[in-house]
């Protein structure tokens, strides 16, 4: 198991904050997979600003798994830790999503899970991840988006 780290959790694209509470803010997260995740790597792909919970969120992806029978699955929840860390130990839930097939084939998919609206605020920055439980039997490399609108309400 392996942390794979986007360009956002290294700090190499900006981040956007809400500056006016109340209003919702979106951001699409969005990392170019080159090479294929093994079963149990977590990409840290994308972050909830401290002082907002999630209002919605859209799970996107190229077809990532071709050919024969796919088998790749994706669960997005918090992780542990704090955002950017490079701890080869953290952990992922799935507060999001849990057992997303969405990369099978490409598409697009809204959270079903009661817990995806649930997560409340926090005075820290926080980490979202996507965990891989099952690797892809044909990887083909492409990106998975993640837009994130966070809410300060």
């Amino acid at each position: 198991m392996s942390v794979i780290q986007s360009n956002y959790a290294k700090g190499i694209i900006a981040l956007a904050y809400p500056s006016i509470a109340g209003a919702a803010t979106a951001v699409r997260f969005a990392h170019q997979l080159s090479a294929a995740p093994s079963a149990g790597d977590i990409l840290e792909l994308a972050m909830i600003p401290a002082g907002t919970r999630v209002v919605e969120m859209i799970l996107d992806s190229d077809d990532l798994d071709t050919n024969g029978t796919p088998t790749l699955t994706m669960d997005v929840g918090l992780m542990s830790g704090s955002f950017g860390d490079e701890d080869q130990a953290r952990t992922c839930g799935a507060e999001f999503f849990s057992g997303s097939s969405v990369a099978q084939a490409g598409g697009s998919e809204r959270p079903s899970l009661k817990t995806a609206f649930r997560t409340g605020k926090s005075n820290v920055d926080r980490s979202i991840g996507i965990k891989f439980p099952n690797a892809a039997a044909t990887f083909a490399a492409g990106t998975i988006g993640l837009t994130v609108i966070v809410s300060t309400e």
